[in-house]
C-alpha cells in the first residue's frame, strides 16, 4: 500500500522533521479551534467618540469571524450543536435524571454547593432519609462523591437556575478539546475535525452530554491536561535560554496541565492516572535538561487541586488521606475478592473472570457507542500500523490499553455490566476515555484512507453512521420509556394535597433509588418530605417528627426501571397510626403475572419466620394480627389460596420489653419458564410495644393513587375495611 497523501499538512509532516519525530507535529499557526485571525490589522472603529462601543464589538466580532478559517467555524458549529444536543437529552430524554442513580447524587451535590454548605443536612432519625449511598455523620450525610464537578453544576444552578447551561458548556467545550487535541497530535486540521465529529456523534456522548455526571467534565480536563503538558514540553526540550522564566506562557500552559490533571485525579484517579501515565512519562523521558522545568511548573499546578482534595478529606472523612468513595463501605474498592456496594449489600465474590467478561462487554457495547466503534478500530490500527500517529499519540494509545487492563479489576464495570445491566440503555460510560483515543487514532486512520481510497473510506463513513443511527434507534425509544414511568410517578406525588411526607418502601435503605424523584433538598425543606419506611420505631419517629405532615406510603416493584420492560406499576397509600391490645391487617396477593410453578408468603416477626405456600395463579387473602406477643397469619385457608402445610424458616427469642419489632411479609414466585425462585415484593408493618402493652402500627388506611405501569408490587397489607382499588387503577 503506499503511503497516504493529500493532508493539508503534507509539508509539515515531510520537511518539519524534528517536531514530527518527536512525537509533537508543529502546527501551522492559522491551525486554531476557533482560528486566530491570519492578520493584525485592527477592525473598523465607530463613527463617534464613545457612541459606537456596540458597533465596535460586533466590527470587532466580524472581522475575526471573517478571519476564521472553513474548518474552525465547523468546529464552532460542531460545539454549538453538541450543546444544543445537551439541553435536549437533559430536558426531553431525561427531565427527572437518567436511571444512572449517580446523577440524582451529583443533583444534590450541586444543590448543597449552590446553598452554600458543604454537606446536605441529616434529619433525625438520619438513615431515615439517607440519600443513595450516603453517610450520616455529625448531623449531616457524607456522600459517595469529590466536589469538584458537582461544583461546576452549581454554578450554573447559582447563574442560571438550572443545570442546562452547565451540561452545554461542557458539551461545546469537549467538542474543542478533541479538536485542539487532534491538532496538537496530527498537526492537521481536517484529522482533528473528523475526530470532533466522531466523539460529537458518538451515541455514548450523545446521552453523556445530558447527564448529570463527571465522565464527560474529567475528560475535557483530562484533554486540556495533555494540551498544557504538550506545548509546554516544546519549551522544556528547547535551551535554557530559549525559556523566559514566569513569563514564558508555555511554563503557564504546565501549570495548566497540572491544575487540570490534579482536579481530573481528585474526581477520577484511577482512569486519569492510568491513562496519562504512558503519556507522563514520555514527556519526562524526552525533556531532557528541561525535565526540572517541567516538573516544577506541572507541581505548581497539582497544588491547589491538591489542597482543596486534602481539606475536603478531612471534612468527609476525618482524614486527609481517605477519599469517600469508601466511606460507606471499605469493600467497595479495586482488586478482587468479596465486594459490596453498601453494607447491607449481599457479598459478591468478583474474580479475574468476572472483570474480563465485564471489560468485554463493555468493549462489545462500545463498538456501537462509538461513532462507528468496529469501523474506527481498523482505522486506529492501520494508523498505528503506518506510524502515522506519532509518539505521543502512541503513548495515549499505551495508556487507553493500560486503562483496559487496569479495568479487569474493578468490581464497578462487572457490577454495571451484569448486576445492574443499565449500560444498555445509556451507554458503557466507564469507557469515555478509551473512546476519546479512538476517535483520535481513527480519525487519523481516516483521513489517510480517504486520501488512498476515497469510495473505500465513504464506505466506512457510511458503516459509521449507520451503526450509529442503529444505537440511537435502540436507546433513545428505550431511555423514553423509562422516563415516561419517572413522569407518571411524578405526577400522582406531585398531585398530593398540602405538604406530604412520603415513605419510601425500598430495599437498600436509601432514598434517590430506584428512581431520583424521591430525593429531598439539601437543607429538608420541600414540599414534599421523602422517608424510607425502616420499621416500627423509625418510622413512627418520623412520624412524629413532622406533625403538620399527612403520611403515604410509595409502593415500588422491587425491578423498578431496571429495564424499559420491567415493572412498573406504583401505588401510593394513605398513612395512619393504629393502636390497641392487637391490630389486625388484610393481607392480599395478587395472582403472578407470568405463568407460575408455585409461591409462597413469608411471614417474618418477633418469634421467628413461617413461610405459607400459595396459589400463584389466583388472588390470595388471609389477616395478619399484631399483639405484643407476636405475629399470627389467620383466614389463610384452601379456600383462600393456601396450597400447602406452613414451614416454620427460623425461630427467635422474643424481647422482653416494649420497643420495636420487626414485623414483614415476602412474596416469592417460581416462574415455569426458568423453574428458579425469585423475590418479587417484601412490606413491612412499622410496629411499637408500648409501655401499656398496647401495640402502634403504622398501616395503610387505603391507596389513593396508581401509576398504570405493569406488574405494580401484587402485595397488600392494608387496615381492615380499607378500600383497595384494582392494582394499576388511575388516582
Amino acid at each position: 500500500m503506499t503511503r497516504a497523501r493529500g493532508d493539508q499538512d503534507r509539508r509539515a509532516a515531510t520537511v518539519d522533521a524534528p517536531g514530527q519525530s518527536s512525537g509533537i507535529p508543529t502546527a501551522r499557526p492559522d491551525d486554531d479551534p476557533v482560528d486566530r485571525p491570519t492578520t493584525d490589522a485592527p477592525p473598523p472603529r465607530g463613527g463617534r467618540a464613545g457612541g459606537g462601543l456596540g458597533r465596535r464589538i460586533a466590527a470587532r466580532a466580524a472581522a475575526r469571524l471573517a478571519a476564521t478559517s472553513p474548518t474552525g467555524r465547523y468546529v464552532a458549529v460542531l460545539a454549538f450543536v453538541a450543546a444544543v444536543v445537551a439541553l435536549l437529552v437533559k430536558y426531553l430524554l431525561f427531565p427527572h435524571l437518567s436511571i444512572n442513580n449517580d446523577e440524582a447524587l451529583y443533583r444534590l451535590q450541586a444543590q448543597t454547593l449552590a446553598a452554600g454548605r458543604l454537606f446536605p443536612v441529616a434529619g433525625d432519625p438520619a438513615a431515615s432519609y439517607a440519600p443513595w449511598l450516603a453517610v450520616p455523620t455529625d448531623g449531616h450525610y457524607v456522600l459517595k462523591y469529590t466536589p469538584f464537578v458537582p461544583a461546576l453544576f452549581a454554578l450554573s444552578l447559582l447563574v442560571t437556575g438550572g443545570f442546562g447551561a452547565g451540561l452545554a458548556l461542557v458539551a461545546a467545550a469537549a467538542v474543542v478539546t478533541t479538536y485542539r487535541l487532534g491538532l496538537a497530535l496530527f498537526a492537521d486540521r481536517r484529522v482533528a475535525a473528523v475526530a470532533a465529529t466522531l466523539f460529537t456523534t458518538s451515541p455514548l456522548v450523545v446521552l453523556l452530554d445530558g447527564m448529570l455526571l463527571a465522565y464527560l467534565p474529567v475528560l475535557v480536563l483530562a484533554q486540556l491536561a495533555v494540551l498544557g503538558l504538550l506545548r509546554g514540553l516544546a519549551a522544556a526540550r528547547g535551551a535554557p535560554s530559549e525559556r523566559r522564566g514566569w513569563r514564558d506562557r508555555r511554563g503557564w500552559a504546565l501549570a495548566g496541565a497540572g491544575l487540570a490533571a490534579g482536579t481530573a485525579v481528585a474526581v477520577r484517579p484511577f482512569d486519569v492516572l492510568v491513562l496519562l501515565a504512558p503519556l507522563a512519562c514520555w514527556a519526562v523521558w524526552t525533556a531532557r535538561g528541561g525535565r526540572g522545568w517541567l516538573l516544577g511548573r506541572v507541581g505548581l499546578g497539582l497544588v491547589p487541586p491538591a489542597a482543596l482534595l486534602l481539606a475536603f478529606n478531612a471534612a468527609a472523612t476525618g482524614s486527609p488521606l481517605r477519599l469517600p468513595f469508601a466511606y460507606l463501605e471499605s469493600e467497595d474498592k479495586m482488586g478482587f475478592g468479596v465486594r459490596r456496594l453498601y453494607p447491607t449489600d449481599r457479598a459478591h465474590d468478583f474474580g479475574f473472570l468476572d472483570g474480563l467478561s465485564a471489560v468485554g462487554n463493555h468493549l462489545f457495547l462500545l463498538g456501537g457507542w462509538a461513532c462507528g466503534g468496529v469501523v474506527m478500530l481498523g482505522c486506529a490500527v492501520a494508523a498505528v500500523a503506518r506510524r502515522r500517529v506519532g509518539a505521543a499519540g502512541t503513548a495515549l494509545g499505551v495508556g487507553a490499553l493500560l486503562f483496559l487492563a487496569g479495568y479487569v479489576a474493578f468490581w464497578g464495570a462487572w457490577n454495571a455490566a451484569f448486576l445492574w445491566g443499565g449500560i444498555k440503555y445509556i451507554g458503557p460510560f466507564y469507557l469515555l476515555p478509551v473512546l476519546a483515543v479512538l476517535v483520535q487514532l481513527g480519525a487519523r486512520g481516516l483521513v489517510d484512507l480517504a486520501a488512498w481510497r476515497p469510495r473505500l473510506a465513504g464506505a466506512a463513513g457510511a458503516v459509521a453512521a449507520g451503526l450509529t443511527c442503529l444505537v440511537l434507534a435502540f436507546a433513545i425509544p428505550a431511555n423514553v420509556t423509562l422516563t415516561r414511568h419517572d413522569r407518571d410517578l411524578d405526577t400522582i406525588v406531585d398531585a398530593l394535597p398540602g405538604e406530604p411526607l412520603v415513605f419510601l418502601s425500598v430495599d437498600p435503605e436509601y432514598l434517590m433509588h430506584p428512581t431520583s424523584l424521591a430525593a429531598n433538598p439539601p437543607e429538608l425543606d420541600g414540599r414534599v418530605r421523602w422517608a424510607v419506611t425502616r420499621g416500627g420505631a423509625a418510622d413512627l419517629a418520623v412520624v412524629a417528627d413532622n406533625p403538620g405532615r399527612p403520611a403515604y406510603l410509595l409502593r415500588i416493584p422491587p425491578a423498578y426501571n431496571r429495564t424499559p420492560d420491567a415493572p412498573a406499576g406504583t401505588r401510593l397509600e394513605r398513612l395512619a397510626e393504629h393502636t390497641g391490645d392487637a391490630v389486625t391487617l388484610d393481607v392480599a396477593v395478587d395472582p403472578s403475572p407470568e405463568r407460575a410453578i408455585s409461591a409462597r408468603l413469608v411471614v417474618t416477626g418477633p418469634t421467628g419466620d413461617v413461610s405459607y405456600p400459595i396459589d400463584p395463579d389466583r388472588p390470595v387473602t388471609a389477616r395478619l394480627v399484631i399483639d405484643a406477643d407476636g405475629v399470627t397469619l389467620g383466614a389463610l385457608t384452601r379456600q383462600t389460596g393456601l396450597t400447602g402445610n406452613p414451614k416454620v424458616l427460623r425461630t427467635r427469642t422474643p424481647p422482653a420489653r416494649a420497643g420495636n419489632r420487626v414485623v414483614a411479609l415476602a412474596v416469592y414466585v417460581t416462574p415455569a419458564d426458568t423453574g428458579k425462585e425469585k423475590f418479587v415484593d417484601r412490606q413491612l408493618a412499622p410496629t411499637v410495644v408500648n409501655t401499656d402493652g398496647t401495640v402502634t402500627v403504622l398501616a395503610s388506611t387505603g391507596q389513593v393513587a396508581a401509576t398504570p405501569g405493569r406488574e405494580p408490587p401484587p402485595l397488600h397489607l392494608a387496615a381492615p375495611g380499607s378500600a383497595r382499588p384494582a392494582s394499576g387503577s388511575p388516582p
